[in-house]
């Protein structure tokens, strides 16, 4: 199947390192999600489909890497004042996660700061996807409330 994998990922990024990651991530998927998978669908198809994802989460990764990079730059460069603005944001944000439910916090960081995807949390955690969602969803809901309607 790794070969299948590898191919998916040489399409789509066109080069080897990036096709290696894609393989990499679509087996650790499926290994997390074995025991839910059924034999009868065909692995082959799901594996492709997962590795079709991969690439493209992988590309809007990059895409907004690319993003925050070229923003982060600019001010620093242009307008000094913004950095400290954007520290300044970055250690609110840091704030309003801490006061966050343990769980929460948890979650939230699996999430966004290791770029988690919510089959993958709930592998990890045990907890059902819907419930991951849930409470994401009410972390996101939590942030907004410390950070523009509260102010922390």
């Amino acid at each position: 199947m790794r070969p299948l994998l590898l191919h998916v990922g040489q399409q789509f990024f066109g080069d080897t390192d990036s096709a290696e990651d894609v393989a990499q991530e679509t087996l650790m998927r499926l290994w997390l999600l074995r025991d839910r998978i059924d034999a009868t669908v065909g692995l082959e198809p799901l594996a492709v489909r997962m590795a079709k994802n991969v690439c493209v989460s992988e590309w809007r990764r990059r895409q907004v890497r690319q993003s925050v990079t070229l923003h982060a730059e600019l001010p620093s460069q242009e307008f000094p004042h913004r950095t400290l603005e954007f520290r300044e944001e970055v250690e609110r944000l840091r704030q309003a996660v801490a006061r966050l439910k343990p769980a929460e916090q948890r979650l939230f960081r699996m999430r966004h700061e290791l770029e988690m995807d919510i089959p993958q949390i709930s592998a990890v955690t045990g907890i059902g996807t819907r419930s991951v969602s849930a409470m994401l969803s009410t972390a996101k809901r939590t942030l907004t409330e410390l950070l523009y309607k509260k102010g922390v």
